[in-house]
């Protein structure tokens, strides 16, 4: 399958699904899933059900508006825009109602991995867990350009997701970039 998924093009795939092929949509899911979920759970720490909530409703926007897709757009940018734009009618709702939510963790989302190297696994797994706490302290529009170029999101995609001028988003990255060193000079 996942040769199946790199051979045709994203906009293969759409194409595809709109002629009624719903292994297509499956394909191009499968091709996301991963990076949308990741950069979800990133943006709402505080609630992995509300991560979830909104991974789901953004595949669900995409079906519907992948009729209206321009093949100009690159797939990936579009994509995580949809999302990006749920989050925040997310966060609006949540500060609308001022409900205090429990926070979640995202140690269990972060469990090392391999049994060969206990050792570097724990420092991976450390080092992750103090990047996911700095990441938390960085503002939300730097916090969310940090991690789409942790997807290989280009910073003029970047700045359409966020509907602000590429200096902007040069300017956000460079502080978070700065803000973490500062947060993480002690642990490195």
């Amino acid at each position: 399958m996942k040769e199946e998924t790199m051979e045709r093009s994203d906009q293969e795939l759409i194409e595809g699904y709109l002629a009624g092929a719903d292994r297509d949509f499956e394909l191009l899911y499968n091709r996301y899933k991963n990076q949308l979920y990741g950069y979800l759970i990133k943006m709402m720490p505080d609630s992995r059900a509300e991560a979830d909530d909104v991974f789901q409703k953004s595949w669900i926007k995409v079906m519907q508006k992948l009729p209206g897709y321009r093949p100009s757009d690159r797939f990936q940018a579009w994509l995580f825009r949809i999302a990006h734009n749920l989050a925040i009618d997310y966060f609006r709702s949540r500060k609308r109602r001022s409900d205090h939510l429990e926070l979640g963790e995202l140690g269990d989302a972060l469990e090392p991995q391999g049994k060969e190297q206990p050792a570097g696994d724990m420092v991976r797994y450390e080092i992750s867990q103090a990047l996911d706490k700095a990441l938390d302290k960085l503002p939300p529009e730097q916090r969310e350009v940090f991690m789409l170029r942790q997807e290989n999101i280009g910073f003029k995609e970047i700045s359409k997701i966020q509907k602000c001028s590429i200096n902007t988003t040069l300017a956000r990255m460079q502080y978070a970039v700065k803000k973490l060193r500062e947060l993480l000079i002690d642990i490195i």
